[in-house]
């Protein structure tokens, strides 16, 4: 890919950056945006589940349940007529 800019020499190069002249400054919006009132704030990642209710299944199961599912999956096989 091949990408051009072109310019035009007559016109001066604007003296601010693209960021400045299109979103405002940190400082601003932090003044304008007042943190009261709404929703409350909530904590990150809430609470996190202590322990395994599950019992650890052995390999055997994990066999029979992958058995189970392909089984239940699996194309049926083509009838001879």
């Amino acid at each position: 890919m091949k990408i051009e800019i072109v310019v035009d020499p007559s016109k001066p190069a604007p003296a601010t950056s693209l960021v400045a002249r299109v979103a405002p400054a940190p400082s601003a919006v932090a003044e304008t945006v007042p943190r009261t009132g709404g929703r409350p704030k909530r904590g990150r990642g809430g609470g996190r589940r202590k322990g395994n209710d599950r019992p650890k299944k052995t390999a055997e199961d994990l066999d029979a349940e992958m058995e189970d599912y392909t089984a239940s999956t699996a194309p049926a096989a083509p009838t001879a007529a």
